[in-house]
Parts: C-alpha cells; structure tokens; sequence
C-alpha cells in the first residue's frame, strides 16, 4: 500500500502501482463493469500519517475512487499536484456512518455524504461486491 504523486508520467512507479492494485481495466472490462471511476467527493478529515495532503488554502478539497482488479487507487488533488493512495482489497475497510470512511493500513479519508454519496452510491455497491469476490476467490485458493 503506497501514496504516489502522480502529477507527472512515472514509468517505474506506474509499475509500483499496478503491482499492488493490478493493471489498469481494459476498455471491454470498464464497460461490462459499468464504469471504474467514482465521481468526486468531498473529503472532511483524513488520518495524522496523511495530514500533509491537506490543502493550504481553505478551499474544498476532493478526491475520487478508481477500480482496479486487485485493488482501489484514492485520488487526492492538491492545487495542481495529484496523489494517488493504493489500498489492496485485502487491506481494504469500508465505514458508512456520519462520513463514508475508507481505511487501509492504519490511514483513513473521510468524504462528505451531503452530495456525493447519492450520485456514488452505486458505484460503492459496485466497489463493495468486487471486494467481496476478490475475499472469496483468495479464500478457496
């Protein structure tokens, strides 16, 4: 599980990435999924280890979710740089309470549910049965 700044093209790096969350989605597994990508989202708080991705400006900060066969990447933006948090499904918790949480290795984000989570709430449900899967196929292996 890494957090990568992947404001510029990377080679080395992009193979970091798709080491622990696999390789991008083909064209023909994006469709038959109905989409990768969540739609951008508010983020209230986020853990101590992850304080330096907080904006300096008291603007709105966001960030999104993208599906990978092993895995999810978190996008953050910060002013023009973009960071991009890997978490493995098997280090991978879900929260839905005041805020929806998401956690992996001992860090967190939070996102405003106001907007966000009913334009996403189909694409958490779609995140939620992947990781599912991805448990019981490691479990009969």
């Amino acid at each position: 599980m890494g957090l990568y700044n992947i404001s510029y093209k990377d080679k080395e790096r992009d193979e970091l990435i798709d080491a622990e969350v696999g390789s991008q989605h083909s064209l023909i597994s994006k469709i038959r999924l109905g989409g990768i990508g969540s739609r951008r989202m508010i983020i209230e708080n986020m853990s101590v280890n992850m304080s330096h991705l907080k904006s300096r400006v008291a603007d709105l900060q966001y960030g999104s979710i993208e599906l990978r066969p092993l895995g999810i990447i978190v996008h953050v933006n910060i002013g023009l740089d973009v960071f991009a948090w890997t978490i493995p499904f098997y280090r991978l918790s879900i929260y839905n309470g005041d805020f929806f949480t998401i956690h992996g290795n001992g860090d967190y984000l939070q996102f405003n549910k106001e907007k966000s989570w009913l334009e996403n709430n189909v694409f958490i449900k779609k995140m939620l049965r992947l990781k599912l899967n991805f448990s019981q196929s490691q479990a009969i292996s």
